[in-house]
Parts: C-alpha cells; sequence; structure tokens
C-alpha cells in the first residue's frame, strides 16, 4: 500500500506575475505605444519598427526609455542570436 504525502496545501493557483510586476508591465505596454509612435523606424535597416529592444536588458530598465531602441522583427532576432557583433555596435551594453 502506498503512503499518502503530507505537503503544504494551496488555496488555488499561484499568480504567475506578481502585482507590482503587473504595474510595471501596464506601464511598459503604454510607454511603448508611445514609444513607438514617436520613433516608427528601425535603427538598424530603417523599415517600420515593431519591436523595442532593451540594450541593458530588461529587469530594472524595462521602463527605462534611455535603454530602448526601436527594431523590427529580423534585426531584433539577428541583436539576440549575434551577442558580439551587437556589442561591438553598441545594442548590448
Amino acid at each position: 500500500m502506498l503512503k499518502r504525502r503530507v505537503g503544504l496545501k494551496r488555496g488555488g493557483r499561484l499568480n504567475p506575475v506578481s502585482k507590482r510586476h503587473k504595474v510595471e508591465l501596464a506601464e511598459y505596454s503604454k510607454k511603448r505605444k508611445t514609444y513607438l509612435l514617436c520613433n516608427p523606424h528601425c535603427e538598424i535597416c530603417g523599415v517600420m519598427a515593431t519591436d523595442i529592444h532593451h540594450k541593458a536588458r530588461r529587469g530594472k530598465n524595462l521602463n527605462n526609455e534611455e535603454t530602448w531602441m526601436p527594431v523590427c522583427r529580423q534585426c531584433h532576432n539577428y541583436i539576440e542570436s549575434n551577442g558580439k557583433w551587437a556589442r561591438e555596435k553598441g545594442y548590448l551594453i
């Protein structure tokens, strides 16, 4: 006969995102829309920007517009997959 494990009981599902981070993400969403309206072109190739690249990683810099860079999806993927090149160009800090 199998023994039943006694563990901690949870009162429902854990929140995947903290309340503080939810507030930060809501602020980011608003700032992102405005930023892309004011900076509509990719800084690398000049086509329509669809993404915001965070030069200094997101974390504490999520809402720091000084570390943002408007890019298209193709250039964003290239930056993320070519770290050495991106650092040389100043796209990663």
